[in-house]
């Protein structure tokens, strides 16, 4: 195309020239600039993910409006977070340093994956945590109670032991009555220890008392006590097998903390050595 003799003239005027070259090399540093932006990437992965908990709440897929403003409030939430990084505001705060150090810890467990434990792991630390897997003392027994609030509650409670059908002699009370299998340290928990005391050394069979309790006065019939033992291995399998893994676990994330201690030089202020590591 040619051009009109005037436009021509424009166009070798140095004044033209610069301008040019100056909406040039503007347009060149914008694309640059835009090109070293940093980028905020959503990928389909987290996208799905977003929708997955949308839809976990509301029990239905999002609109696309709805998806629309998801989108923006995670793009803002990652901008704002990028932007106090960038600014340092992560750095003297207590609550962001513990959920790093957190994040950390969990993401060592997965540098090295904690194998399946074999079946002589699982013996030797059934073996060696017995104390860990035994069974409870129990018994099963009744009682009757005589509130403290009430006049002579104990001698009633001891007049109750000469009638022929003590249970019938006692008041209606807030905890049962009577107990099968029942741990002793958990009724230990509810009536206090000279009771639960009463429950594993009185004979079997008879009807004893009066007991006190935080509550008031009992009299006690303890049918059948089973002693505590030790729980057979293949009822407890799958506890050792999260046990075991729990403490491989353990040791991994202290190992990785010894690594990273020996790449840091520790100083605590007044204070000539730091704590031993």
């Amino acid at each position: 195309m040619t051009l009109p003799p005037v436009a021509r003239a424009i166009l070798r005027e140095p004044l033209t020239q610069f301008l040019l070259i100056g909406l040039v090399l503007f347009a060149v540093a914008s694309v640059a600039r835009d090109l070293r932006r940093p980028v905020v990437r959503i990928d389909e992965a987290e996208l799905h993910q977003l929708v997955a908990y949308w839809e976990a709440q509301a029990q239905r897929p999002p609109t696309a409006t709805e998806l629309q403003a998801m989108l923006r409030e995670r793009i803002d939430e990652e901008l704002l977070a990028r932007e106090a990084v960038r600014l340092g505001l992560d750095r003297e705060d207590l609550i962001i340093r513990r959920r790093l150090a957190q994040k950390m810890a969990f993401a060592s467990e997965d540098l090295e994956p904690v194998p399946e434990p074999s079946e002589a792991d699982l013996r030797a630390w059934y073996a060696t945590h017995a104390v860990d897997h035994v069974a409870p003392a129990t018994a099963t027994f009744r009682h009757v109670f005589f509130s403290s609030d009430a006049e002579g509650a104990e001698i009633r409670a001891r007049a109750a032991l000469s009638l022929p059908r003590p249970a019938e002699a006692g008041q209606p009370f807030v905890l049962p009555l009577s107990y099968v299998g029942a741990a002793v340290r958990d009724i230990e928990r509810d009536y206090g220890p000279a009771f639960s005391r009463q429950v594993e050394t009185a004979p079997e069979g008879r009807w004893i008392g009066p007991v006190k309790s935080a509550y008031g006065w009992h009299i006690l019939r303890v049918e059948r006590r089973v002693p505590a033992a030790a729980m057979p291995f293949e009822s407890v399998r799958s506890d050792l097998a999260d046990a075991w893994k729990a403490d491989r676990r353990t040791q991994a994330n202290q190992a990785f903390i010894r690594k990273l201690r020996a790449r840091y030089r520790v100083e605590v202020a007044g204070m000539a050595k730091p704590p031993a590591t």
